[in-house]
């Protein structure tokens, strides 16, 4: 039995760090949802063990579960099926296990189902998984893209998708295109409002996007005709559900290639704001990125083993 949380004390230390406290309360808000939900915690102790006992969970599923699965991953690979991606088979089994174990939605309130964790529980178990498949983990680790809907999206949205990425839906995030690579002001994905549906459709294609085909996606798109820079550009929440985009391939990769890069093709896709116009680049995907740095972090860290120095020395 492997437990990847457990046999790392170097990755525990940060746990115990004297900051967690002030974390805690802040993220708790001074325990006030302990008399809401049954399972918020009543104070820095309780949350600490809550934190322990996922954590403990997370390694167990990493060390038991994802990592003997990587090299079949690796091999099989995710697949495309009549604009669909199929994952691996081992891919699945890691996903379904997580979710079972309620590893979705950890940083989320719990009024949306959510965990409520701080970012650094949330990190520590992405840096666990990353030990055990770093493709995976582009999967997996991808809810937190919830943040943006969550800290941007209008209340309405908040509680019809939230509580679904809690339920284990998975999220992509689509920004860059075959002409937009670092220089997202580029973006030309075209969004049009369509009045008489109270929505926007979206127009063109979208390439190198990991999973590509999540249930639902954040898209930057320029919503503000005859512009051509940041200031032009939008962000929207496409759920797969209604469809309108299709995957035309997955990119052929020399790692990770349990994660499908996927080239996405928009054909009249329905959508919807997020946030306000004009704001999609120069706010929300700065935003998104700043988190999305603390897991590309866990993504690529050395995922040590050894403890921890001693600073004082």
């Amino acid at each position: 039995m492997a437990n990847f949380y457990n046999d790392n004390p170097s990755l525990k230390h940060h746990l115990t760090h004297p900051l967690m406290r002030k974390i805690i309360e802040l993220k708790e808000r001074n325990y006030t949802d302990a008399e809401k939900y049954d399972y918020a915690p009543f104070n820095y102790d309780d949350a600490m063990d809550s934190y322990e006992k996922v954590l403990e969970i997370a390694g167990e599923i990493s060390g038991d579960i994802v990592a003997p699965n990587a090299e079949s991953v690796d091999h099989e690979g995710p697949h495309v099926v009549n604009g669909r991606v199929v994952y691996a088979e081992g891919t699945q089994k890691n996903l379904d296990a997580l979710v079972k174990a309620g590893l979705m939605g950890i940083s989320l309130p719990r009024r949306y189902n959510g965990l409520n964790f701080s970012l650094v529980p949330y990190i520590m178990a992405a840096d666990m998984v990353s030990r055990a498949d770093a493709g995976f983990v582009n999967i997996w680790g991808l809810q937190d893209c919830a943040e943006t809907i969550y800290e941007f999206a209008d209340e309405d949205q908040r509680k019809r998708y939230l509580p679904r990425v809690c339920a284990g839906e998975t999220m992509a995030m689509d920004l860059t295109e075959p002409d937009a690579g670092s220089d997202l002001q580029a973006v030309m994905l075209k969004a049009t409002p369509d009045e008489e549906n109270g929505c926007w459709r979206l127009n063109g294609v979208k390439r190198f996007i990991t999973n590509g085909d999540g249930d639902i996606a954040l898209v930057l798109a320029r919503s503000e005709e005859g512009t051509k820079d940041g200031r032009g550009l939008s962000m929207f929440i496409y759920d797969k559900n209604d469809g309108g985009v299709t995957v035309r391939r997955i990119e052929n990769k020399m790692g990770i290639k349990g994660s499908p890069t996927c080239e996405l093709v928009f054909k009249n896709a329905k959508a919807e704001l997020c946030g306000s116009r004009k704001l999609g680049l120069i706010k929300y995907v700065m935003a998104l990125m700043n988190g999305a740095r603390l897991g590309i972090a866990a993504h690529d860290g050395p995922h040590e083993r050894r403890p921890p120095r001693n600073r004082s020395a």
